[in-house]
């Protein structure tokens, strides 16, 4: 098990900023191209079936399927998707820069740590091109449990490989995540933009 330096950032609201709450989260046009609201989506399904698709417990499309077939729209599912995918893909290539560089100066390895579920990923890493940014791609649907959550962090680490839980450095625009990162032993930041990144790295490595 490694004990060189390991970044690992969070995915939407440090690498991907289209978030609900941004200044262009992508469901801003959301009612207008594909006539639904997006409060009841928060609502019904976000916080509903789609907490089991993040643990990995029900697969995105047939969760989908469920919501949508009863408004109507079970024939748009794939439409759907592609248009959550593509909207809610606005990558900070700064931020990754920052990565990259970090990564070539100190020899250490970068992961992102995030709540998501498989497809979405696949797209992130394959589509979007998050790939070649990280050795992998950590997130909860492969490990079973979400952050906060302690084992979220323990089963991670043992992913990653990591024997010494210091030598982790967590990014996260979360409050929440960073005490529970830190409760599991990794150094944790919270972010709040480029800038701050860029302090925490220049002396991290």
């Amino acid at each position: 098990m490694s004990a060189s330096p390991v970044l690992v950032l969070d995915i939407d609201g440090v690498v991907s900023l289209a978030q609900p709450g941004s200044a262009h989260p992508w469901h801003a046009t959301l009612r207008a191209d594909m006539g639904l609201d997006y409060e009841e989506l928060v609502r019904d399904f976000f916080r509903g079936d789609f907490l089991e698709v993040l643990r990995g417990r029900l697969d995105l499309y047939v969760a989908l399927q469920d919501y949508l077939e009863p408004r109507g729209l079970a024939d748009r599912l794939e439409e759907f998707v592609a248009y959550w995918f593509d909207k809610d893909c606005v990558i900070d290539r700064g931020v990754l820069a920052q990565a990259d560089a970090w990564r070539q100066r100190t020899d250490g390895r970068c992961f992102a740590g995030a709540n998501q579920e498989h497809h979405r990923v696949a797209y992130l890493r394959d589509k979007a091109g998050l790939g070649a940014h990280f050795d992998e791609i950590i997130y909860s649907a492969a490990l079973g449990v979400c952050k906060p959550e302690r084992v979220f962090f323990t089963n991670a680490q043992a992913r990653m490989g990591v024997a010494v839980a210091q030598s982790i450095l967590f990014v996260d625009d979360k409050a929440e995540n960073v005490d529970a990162a830190r409760a599991a032993g990794w150094r944790a930041m919270l972010y709040r933009g480029p800038d701050s990144l860029e302090k925490a790295l220049a002396g991290w490595g």
